[in-house]
């Protein structure tokens, strides 16, 4: 489990670094999304709503 999130974490500071953007915000990103998901919506709506959870976030930054 502990290399697992090892490397789930070394993935995650790689696409950070790629895409310009913190890990905190990243971390907090996935937090919120994991929360805010929703089992019986559609791609298109959730990808949406990842969307807007992302320009929110960044504003705040």
């Amino acid at each position: 489990m502990k290399e697992s999130k090892r490397r789930e974490l070394e993935l995650l500071h790689k696409l950070c670094k790629e895409q310009n953007i913190s890990t905190a915000l990243a971390q907090e990103l996935i937090t919120s999304s994991n929360k805010f998901s929703y089992e019986n919506v559609n791609q298109s709506t959730r990808i949406k709503e990842y969307q807007e959870l992302i320009n929110y976030h960044t504003k705040l930054k």
